[in-house]
């Protein structure tokens, strides 16, 4: 964006001193937020010394008015720097403050759903937005604002509420302080946000602040309880039991120092509830449970008393005798613990000898045959149980009004000889003797779902289905019908001789709630159950159908039967629908066999990927491709989804579809035109060695130049994702000494983009491999001169940073070569680094990278957006067809897709001459106060996580689930870095580092220890201190990085290196170390392998040994066993999908799983499982 004359008056009227402060913070990334308009801006920073500053640009008139909370007022450089910020970002500014490091929250959601945000999502998080821009502006927020969010919000007042302990610092953090409310008060938040909601992590960092208010405010209410009036309570400290008849049950409690119990009246328990609610009611644990499920049922039953003729206090009453911890406080009249008996009872039904009408008699019985000898009260629960004066028997299924149980019952002859009288026998689990036993005949009654569909019940458009429900047993004796009333009988033949019918209805009581699942009303005129149909019916009912229960069948009409019929078999062929020059457009054709079906109807079926399309003749179609094993082959190879009949063309490359195997889905004179075309492109290109390359390239190095130079023949771009440590950047070099020498007149120069750790690194190799390229190394922005360059430099290296500053000069430069080293830094599209990538001009551009898939397949179409505009689409046809997360054959598509134009090799296939590689777990035990820690932490947890029950859930909530897990590894590292109270606490993989490092030194060896955790490094770096040991140390923020690099490499000292995983995995060579220890295990084995590539490259003599700190028994552990189940994810040609995105269900249940007995007698160190590796296994 180009300056007005008002902006350029702003920022000239600041000091030369405040202008270069300011110019270095923007150059820096300080600025970490800014959002706004034309006329008022707001801005956040992060200055190089950690302070916070809070900007304010206003347009007054015809000027800017800057305003800052910094000492410094109007000329603070903070208000400098987001004016850069401003003009850098141009039409990109934000009006919301709504991104998340570089990505804004509607990306990050989408990514997290795997689709598109709906409107109605969309609307809501606009909602959001608004919000955070107001508070970002005011500070405050409001119940009016949660309103907005959550219309059952309680509005309390009109004072600014307070739900942080310190301004959230951006979107998503202000997002899960007022998620974390919605919970607090059972009001939820909608699905599509869990993505980015992280509630355990938020409870965690309000527990303290939490904590600190409820202090205060008890202090303040003991206060005004201590200064006030005294309370007229009566009790004391004590403990509760409960005195229980076979008639009601009394609450008792007993004052400390007494003897007896006293039972309580109305008012003394009032005064007891009064104290307990004050928290100055102490008692036992017991008496506690006890107490509390007291007051839970004295809410429900509306009083005080507890009768046992009421069901509620009776089922009360078995809810108490079936938790073990309330025995001893469940008492009988002399106070003893009432006791819970190993008889189970049961009924018995025999002829009543005594009866001169010869009735029957049913007797309660013991499992010593005796009748049980009195009364006793029924207490209804999941298992009954009965109660007697001193005792509580488990007993049979209750089938009385009441709760009071007589030991034995008379009933009538000629209700038991009947066949309700053996049903309701059989049913009670009452035994029947051999002479009524002999007289009965069992039958099975089956049901049969009568299945249809009926138009205009309720509308001239509505369907419904309908469902008649009847029952017939095998012999045809007895059929019955299902309505809103329950089941009827509509026939029954009566048995002959005085034989009984038992007809077995098990099926029936299953049938209702089945019923009820899909057709919960009943519709009279029909005499039938119904459902009016949706779009999610189909689904639903084939659901529902497969969890039909044993004993029901289902008829179903020609409409219903059609979604119970086999898929409809299609199979493909591909049509070319364009041609230019090399390059093909592909549109998918697909034939349905056996179906009269239109074009519209067959494309709606191939999208719907297998589920049900309505036809128009009214019935439902799905399909299954029948592909042959070379048509299935040759769809696999061309990376197309045979699904996809959007209509969209696919833009192809002849060497793309040259392959025999795709000759099967194309039409003879198609195919010959694809072979002809593939034939001109030169695929053999080799061309020698330029002569002015000062190095000897292994053999692999010159088949990566012989590829990097049939790209550029080609007109092609392409990556080289070899492994760390394979020499790409003297490939390049060869490379680029080779465009040179091929340019016609003078060659125009060549521009490398890198992390700012790698600029020195580009440099050294160019003086070493390639002396006659002059290069030049940019420092600042005010060095970046385009007529000096074009003059006077044969190679521009600047790093990403430098690229979006000076993106507007650069982009307007013709480059003869463009290489983006560490190219996964642009595996953001909409970062403004991989924008500005996107607009230079080159013909010949490439990626180098060891990892151009760190965490989701998206990260490849950013990096082939620049290397080869087209080749992948644009970003939403990759998305819809390549970045699904469901779809298990889109990283298998894409690799097909990319096949000539990415080459990547491993060391075991390619360096077979390195020294070899160690790789030891050092397993390290966690002593007594460290291990409680961690356990908190890990209950925590546990109920955070477990309670998923899918994956679709899981995914949802994969970054609260990755968050969690680095809590817990975390406190594996160091408890300090969970929270700072802790950092007095031993650490046991702390002393394990120092115990190998002691080691290490007195043999003389130079060490790069790695941590993905910052803070870590100053732990360790402050131990060094204090034990005055030489150490270099690398960060994001270290400045001078090529001196700290060299100063490590020259030494011949024995020394440490503490690197950080992100600034000192990649592009850095230190060869001069052979031991690498990896304090903390990351998610990615790709970035761990990145670290060891450090040293374990072309160059190293020795033997690398790569120490892996590892605490036993914890997250850490387990973790390094899914990585390792996991590698095969690892060998794909794309490299490495996030270890963390392959997370299953499975997988976080093994990783929360119990953890064995973590050893409580001291710290060990313990090297074991020594590995010795060469990549090739």
């Amino acid at each position: 964006m180009n300056p007005d004359r008002a902006t350029l008056d702003f920022l000239n009227s600041f000091s030369e001193e405040s202008q270069k402060t300011g110019e270095h913070w923007h150059r820096e990334g300080c600025v970490t937020q800014i959002f706004g308009n034309y006329l008022l801006i707001r801005g956040t920073l992060e200055t190089p010394e950690g302070l916070n500053i809070e900007t304010s640009l206003t347009m007054r008139g015809n000027g800017w008015e800057g305003d800052s909370d910094s000492e410094e007022g109007r000329d603070c450089p903070g208000l400098y720097a987001t004016m850069l910020e401003r003009l850098e970002r141009g039409r990109n500014l934000p009006e919301s403050p709504n991104e998340i490091g570089d990505t804004p929250l509607p990306i990050l959601l989408e990514e997290s759903l795997g689709r598109e945000l709906d409107d109605e999502e969309e609307a809501y998080l606009s909602k959001l937005e608004k919000r955070y821009r107001r508070f970002a502006i005011g500070k405050e927020i409001f119940d009016h604002d949660l309103i907005r969010l959550e219309p059952r919000w309680e509005v309390t007042g009109y004072e600014s509420l307070e739900l942080w302990p310190n301004p959230p610092k951006n979107i998503a953090e202000f997002w899960n302080y007022i998620a974390y409310a919605f919970e607090k008060k059972g009001l939820g938040f909608p699905p599509f946000m869990k993505g980015v909601t992280d509630l355990s992590h938020t409870q965690s960092k309000l527990m303290s602040w939490e904590h600190e208010r409820k202090v205060s405010e008890w202090s303040e209410r003991i206060g005004q309880f201590i200064d006030g009036p005294g309370k007229e309570v009566d009790s004391k400290d004590g403990e509760f039991c409960l005195e229980i008849t076979t008639n009601r049950a009394n609450l008792k409690w007993r004052q400390l120092g007494e003897e007896e119990f006293s039972t309580l009246s109305t008012q003394e328990i009032l005064a007891l509830v009064e104290k307990y609610d004050s928290g100055l009611l102490q008692m036992d644990s017991d008496s506690e449970l006890l107490w509390a499920s007291y007051l839970n049922f004295r809410g429900k039953a509306g009083n005080e008393e507890i009768r046992l003729e009421s069901e509620l206090a009776g089922r009360f009453l078995n809810e108490l005798f079936r938790r073990p911890s309330l025995r001893s406080k469940l008492v009988d009249l002399d106070g003893e613990p009432i006791r819970i008996s190993d008889i189970k009872l049961n009924w018995l039904c025999d002829i009543d000898s005594s009866s001169v009408t010869g009735d029957w008699r049913l007797y309660l019985m013991m499992e010593d045959e005796e009748v049980v000898p009195h009364s006793l009260r029924l207490l209804p629960g999941p298992d009954n149980f009965y109660l007697s004066d001193d005792a509580v028997f488990e007993g049979p299924l209750n089938w009385s009004n009441n709760t009071d149980v007589s030991p034995t019952y008379q009933l009538p002859r000629e209700v038991i000889e009947s066949a309700t009288g053996v049903a309701f026998l059989k049913r009670a689990g009452a035994r029947m003797p051999a002479s009524l036993e002999e007289r009965v005949d069992d039958a099975l009654m089956e049901v049969t779902v009568s299945a249809s569909i009926i138009n205009g019940l309720s509308s001239a458009e509505s369907e419904h289905l309908m469902l008649k429900c009847g029952a017939r047993d095998q012999g045809k004796t007895r059929s019955e019908t299902l309505s809103s009333d329950g089941w009827s009988v509509l026939e029954m033949e009566e048995p002959d001789n005085g034989r009984i019918m038992h007809y077995d209805r098990t099926s029936l009581h299953r049938a209702e709630p089945f019923i009820g699942k899909i057709a919960s009303s009943y519709d009279v005129d029909h005499d039938a159950f119904k459902a009016k149909l949706s779009k999610t019916f189909p689904k639903k009912f084939t659901e529902w159908v497969e969890s039909m229960p044993k004993g029901i069948n289902l008829e179903a009409d020609e409409l219903v039967g059609s979604l119970l019929k086999d898929p409809v078999k299609a199979s493909l062929r591909f049509e070319v629908v364009g041609e230019e020059i090399d390059w093909f457009d592909l549109k998918v054709v697909v034939n349905v066999d056996g179906k009269d079906l239109s074009e519209e109807e067959i494309r709606d079926l191939v999208e719907a990927r297998g589920d049900f399309v309505r036809t128009k003749d009214g019935n439902w179609v799905r399909v299954a491709f029948d592909l042959g094993e070379g048509q299935r082959e040759a769809v696999e190879r061309l990376g197309i989804d045979p699904y996809d009949l959007s209509g969209d063309s696919h833009r192809m490359h002849a060497l793309q579809l040259n392959d025999p195997a795709v000759k099967e889905v194309f039409d003879v004179k198609a195919w010959d035109k694809i072979c002809k075309r593939a034939e001109e492109v030169k695929l053999r290109v080799s061309p020698a060695i330029p002569s002015n390359l000062k190095a000897e390239l292994r053999p692999y190095q010159v088949e990566g130049f012989h590829f990097l130079s049939y790209l550029a023949t080609n007109s092609f771009g392409g990556i080289l994702a070899d492994d760390m440590g394979l020499g790409k950047t003297v490939q390049s070099l060869c490379w680029i000494l080779w465009l040179r020498g091929r340019a016609e007149g003078k060659p125009l120069p060549s521009l490398v983009v890198c992390p700012k750790s790698v600029l020195d690194v580009w440099s050294g190799e160019v003086k070493k491999f390639a002396p006659d390229i002059r290069v030049q190394v940019l420092r600042t922005k005010d060095e970046l001169d385009m007529d000096s360059l074009r003059e006077d430099v044969d190679l521009l290296v600047l790093n990403y940073a430098q690229l979006r500053v000076g993106e507007e000069k650069l982009t307007k430069q013709e480059w003869l070569a463009v290489i983006l080293d560490e190219g996964q830094q642009i595996k953001n599209p909409d970062s403004m680094a991989a924008k500005a990538s996107r607009k230079l001009q080159s013909e010949n551009r490439i990626v180098l990278t060891g990892t151009p898939i760190e965490n989701r397949l998206m990260d490849v179409w950013s990096l082939m957006a620049f290397a080869m505009p087209g080749v992948l689409g644009d970003k939403k046809y990759f998305r819809k067809r390549f970045d699904r997360r469901k779809d298990a054959t889109a990283q298998s598509r894409l690799s097909a897709r990319l096949r000539p134009f990415l080459l990547r090799r491993t060391k075991g296939q390619v360096a077979m001459d390195l020294p070899p590689r160690i790789e030891e777990q050092v397993y390290c035990s966690m002593d007594e106060a460290q291990t409680e820690i961690y356990q908190n932490e890990m209950k925590k947890a546990k109920e955070t996580i477990l309670g998923m029950g899918s994956e679709k859930e899981l995914r949802k909530n994969s970054l609260m689930v990755l968050q969690t897990l680095m809590r817990l590894r975390q406190i594996c590292c160091h408890p300090a870095l969970l929270d700072s109270a802790h950092s007095g606490a031993e650490s046991a993989k702390l002393n394990a580092l120092f115990y190998l490092l002691d080691q290490l030194r007195e043999e003389g060896h130079k060490v790069l220890v790695f941590s993905q955790f910052v803070k870590m490094l100053d732990i360790i770096k402050d131990r060094l201190e204090d034990e005055n040991r030489p150490y270099s140390y690398l960060t994001g923020q270290t400045q001078d990085r090529g001196k700290v690099i060299e100063e490590f490499q020259t030494t011949e000292d024995p020394s440490v290196f503490l690197l950080s995983l992100k600034a000192g995995g990649s592009g850095l060579n230190l060869t001069s170390a052979s031991y690498v220890i990896l304090y903390d295990p990351w998610w990615n084995p790709a970035v761990e392998n990145q670290a060891i590539d450090r040293t374990h490259r072309i160059g190293q003599k020795n033997r690398v040994i790569a120490y892996r700190l590892l605490m036993r028994n914890t997250i850490e552990e387990k973790v390094r066993v899914l990585q390792e189940q996991k590698q095969q994810m690892l060998d794909d040609v794309l490299g490495e999908e996030a270890f963390s995105r392959s997370l299953e269900m499975k997988d976080i249940e093994y990783l929360f799983s119990p953890d064995k007995d973590i050893e409580e007698d001291g710290q060990e160190v313990e090297i074991i499982e020594t590995e010795e590796w060469i990549d090739e296994k």
